[in-house]
Parts: C-alpha cells; structure tokens; sequence
C-alpha cells in the first residue's frame, strides 16, 4: 500500500538570486549556512538539444537499482531534455578492478556520471583520456559557474597540475552532511540515569564514561554496559582526538602547516588518555579486533553508552542518543571539529575523448540542468507526485507565509519502508547534483530519525567548531606518488604502535615515545612532511 508521510519541516521560501558568499556572515559557519538557504540555481532553457540525441554512460550498477531500460529518472531526463542516457552498467562491486582494464582497452563510453574520484578524473584527464570541461563549462553552464563563485575552494579541488577541470562533481551543501561522518553519539538517557550532564571536556566526558560503568544506567541490575566503543580507524577521527587539537588521526594542517599527527607530542597525550580508557575497562576492549558486524551487534544490543552510530533498533531508540559536542582539554582549547568539503569526491560528469563536440555541448547543458534546483530535485527527491501520471514522489504545498511543506507517497511495503530504496529503484541517485537545504527538507523532513539527526548536529555546535584538515582535494604528481607509496610502512608501524601503545602491550614512556619518534624519523618522515607539505602549498595557492 501506498505510505503518505507528513514532513514536518518547513523550507524557507524560494530567493531568486544567491548571495555572494562574503555577505553571509561573519564566520565560516554563518556562510555555509547562510548558503543552503540562499543557493537558489535556475532551470536552464528546455530541452538543451534541438534534435534528441543518445550519451552512452559508463556506471556502476548498485544492487538497488531497477531497470535502466525501464527507469523514470532516464525516461523523464529524456522527456524533458531531449537527450537519452543508454546506461552501460558495470556491477559496482567490481568497478575498481574493471574500470582502469576499460581506460586501457578504450571500451569506455561517452560519459561518466559515477565512479571516478577527483583524484582519478585529473589523471586519466592529464593522460589525454578525458575531455577538459573548462571551456565547455565557461559556454554553456552557468549554474556551475555560479557554485564556483559559491563556493571558490572548489577550484581548488577540482583543478588538475596541468590547470584544467576533469570532472564536475555532485554538491551536498548542508552543514549536517558535511559534518555527521565523524560524530560521537551518546545515551542521553543514560545520563539522565547517572545524574550528570552533556561533557564538554576532555575530562567531563571520562567522568561519564565512568559513570556509566559503575553506576547501571540501563537499569538491569547487572554490570553489561560497554562504556565506549567504535572500531579503530588509524586515518580516522573521534572526539577524544579533537580534544587534542587534531581533526585527523594522521593528517593534519595547522596554521598552514602540514602535520603528521602520530609524530606530535599531543599525540602521545591522546594516546595516554585512550589507554587510560582502555586500561580501566572504559574502553571496548575489542576496537582493534572486530568486525563491522561484531560492532553492529554491540550498538544493537543497546548496551553501548557512546558509539560512533545512530542506527539503532527502532525510531525511539534513536531519539535517546544525542551528540557530543566537541570537547577541549588542557591541551586544546578550541573546539575542533572534521568538515568535508561540499563536493562528493566520487560523484561527477567526466567527458571521454570519444564524445563528439556535439555530444560535449549536451553533456555540460545537462550539467547545467542537474545542478539547477529542479534538476536536483529530480535526481535526490523523486518526481512530483501525479504530474505526468507519476504513482510515488513528493506534494509541494505552499503555506500562507510563502514557505513549502512537503508529503512523499510511495509503496512502503516494495521497498522495505525505505525512501532512500525507491527512490534508487527509479533513479541513477549517483550523479552530479547541487543539493541544498530545499531538497533536504523532503528528504530528513520525511523521517522523524533523521528529523532528530540534523537537529543534533545543530545542537552539538558541529558547524561552528568546523575545521578542515588535510584537503581531499590536494594533488600529487607522479613522483610525489612515487615517494609517498613508500610509506606504507610508517603508516603500518604506526597502526602497529598505536595499538600496542593504546593496549598496554607497550607501555607508554618516555623511553618507549622517543624510540618510536626516532624510528618514525629513520623512515624518512622528513620526506614525507616535505612532500606533503610542497603539495598542500601548490593546492594552495591555486
């Protein structure tokens, strides 16, 4: 049957022109936020090809989608735009083997939509394999051309060593989806049980780490909860680590400097109070052993105080779990928290060589009508329901003071209950877009635990403490690639002494520190720095 869910968010009334970016606020946080409500792109003239014409795409299929001979999405791009996507599908669990055998055999198609990272796009670009879009894009797309002035970083991450843009990738612009990845979750109502408050320091939450071991906040008389616990991620982040002043377990840029985070002396404080933790029993004993599924099992149980994941058993589960605000200690005072940038580093429009000119004119008008509101709409929420006889898709309702409320209608029972699922079914989903808040108020606004999540991040002061580390965006030539393959090692050793470090199967000395640096420095980590260093600078300064 047919599932009609009342979305209880309100999106503020559509704005015709979106504000420059150094009239939105006074901080990074104002103008980002700032930006979701004013980011308003135009639908572009219709159809964008005279006579219709077919792109054929090279994509990874994911095993939720339907047909794509069959699909609405393809039927309805082409309905409106006049150009056809013929869809050649590679299994997505098999892309990263198969799609570097097709860039050498030429058995590629005219466009990608999926698949190719930043990273990737400039090197098959720089090798002759891709078309540049930067001309292409200055003619014929302006909604790219107003993201870039949007959001000027982004040139940055898309230009290649050579000085030309590969790829044209998708924009998620909400402040909740550029911070939630690395978010600690916590009980509140187990902390409500053990009497005691939302830490914000370093110090505050061992405290209620400790409370929750010793003072049975799930109430079953039985000593059974797990304090803390998420699987180790040695290139990661949690919120002790940011207590410390660092928004990645490896790398990091501080007041334009690169930092190998594992080589720091705040690094070594990070390390004594996880083993403390661990020592204590505060700490999952099993972070550096399980698998994602063992840590699934654990969050399930619902006997984890603070985790990484939201994802629990039911909707009301999920409302008694806040986040954590980012902590300071007496080593860091300023909170910190890791942001992403706006751009999906592995969703983007690349031109193959063996596009025509023709066909390289198309691609970029329907560019320019993906990141166009409407377009996005279409890709990230679905159709309008009952217009050109559509069954599932969203109502738009304008309210009395000019601002949208939203229904979606779908087959719950087809799709598991599961927008997100249909809408994927009927859809390609992974593509180039421009998604702002407006299309995230039929998204989140459609689920009561997703509705909790953003308000979360709000609450949790995340955007505010945004920092940005290490660019994604930062290249490397080929002998910088060369170099830093080498040190696969170091990052092993480190994995290595980190665990034996956080465990006690080392004790953390001064003796013990300082061979570990002096060993970290006979690798060569001068090099290393260097490197890095000389590659954040050219990012930098482009």
């Amino acid at each position: 049957m047919k599932n009609r869910l009342r979305i209880l968010a309100m999106v503020l009334a559509l704005l015709l022109t979106c504000a420059p970016m150094a009239a939105l606020g006074e901080t990074e946080a104002d103008a980002i936020a700032a930006l979701n409500a004013y980011l308003v792109l135009p639908t572009p003239e219709l159809p964008v090809v005279q006579e219709p014409m077919t792109l054929t795409v090279t994509f990874p299929r994911n095993v939720k989608h339907g047909s794509f001979d069959k699909m609405w999405y393809i039927q309805e791009l082409a309905s409106k735009t006049g150009v056809t996507l013929d869809i050649q599908a590679i299994e997505e669990s098999g892309w990263d083997e198969k799609i570097g055998l097709l860039f050498s055999s030429g058995d590629y198609g005219d466009i990608f939509l999926y698949g190719l990272s930043i990273n990737e796009a400039n090197q098959y670009g720089m090798a002759g394999l891709l078309r540049p879009l930067d001309d292409l894009i200055a003619e014929y797309s302006p909604n790219t051309q107003k993201i870039y002035e949007s959001f000027p970083e982004t040139l940055r991450n898309l230009t290649a060593d050579d000085g030309h843009i590969y790829i044209a990738p998708a924009y998620n612009n909400t402040p909740r989806d550029m911070l939630l990845q690395y978010s600690d979750w916590v009980n509140a109502e187990w902390i409500a049980n053990v009497g005691m408050e939302m830490p914000k320091t370093l110090d505050e939450f061992y405290q209620l780490l400790v409370a929750f071991q010793n003072e049975d906040p799930n109430g079953n008389g039985v000593a059974d909860e797990i304090p803390w616990s998420f699987i180790y991620n040695g290139d990661g982040y949690n919120m002790a680590l940011g207590a410390f002043g660092y928004v990645n377990a490896r790398h990091d840029v501080i007041d334009g400097e690169y930092v190998y985070v594992p080589a720091q002396e705040n690094f070594r404080h990070y390390l004594e109070f996880m083993s403390k933790c661990y020592r204590e029993g505060l700490l999952d004993s099993d972070i550096f052993t399980m698998t994602t599924d063992d840590y699934l099992t654990k969050v399930m149980s619902l006997n984890v105080g603070s985790t990484i994941e939201y994802n629990v058993t039911s909707e009301e589960e999920v409302l008694r779990r806040q986040l954590l605000s980012p902590l300071v200690s007496e080593y860091n005072d300023t909170p910190c928290h890791p942001g992403r940038n706006q751009e999906k580093t592995d969703s983007g429009l690349c031109i193959s060589v063996h596009a025509t000119q023709e066909e390289a004119v198309a691609a970029v008008k329907l560019l320019d009508y993906w990141y166009s509101e409407e377009g996005t709409f279409e890709i990230k929420c679905g159709p309008e329901y009952g217009v050109n006889g559509a069954d599932w898709g969203y109502i738009r309702t304008v309210n009395e003071d000019g601002s949208y409320s939203y229904e979606i209608i779908y087959d719950e029972e087809a799709f598991g209950g599961s927008y997100f699922d249909c809408r994927m079914y009927n859809g390609l989903g992974n593509m180039p877009f421009c998604y702002t808040q407006a299309h995230a108020d039929v998204i989140i606004g459609a689920n009561v635990s997703n509705q909790w999540v953003t308000t979360c991040v709000e609450n949790a002061g995340l955007l505010e403490a945004r920092r940005v580390g290490y660019p994604e965006g930062v290249t490397f030539t080929v002998d910088e690639q060369d170099t830093l393959a080498l040190y696969v090692l170091m990052d092993s050793y480190v994995d290595r002494m980190v665990a034996e470090f956080i465990t006690g199967a080392v004790e953390l000395s001064d003796e013990t520190w300082n061979a570990y640096v002096s060993t970290l420095e006979d690798m060569d980590l001068e090099t290393l720095v260097s490197v890095r260093q000389t590659a954040y600078d050219r990012w930098n300064s482009r």
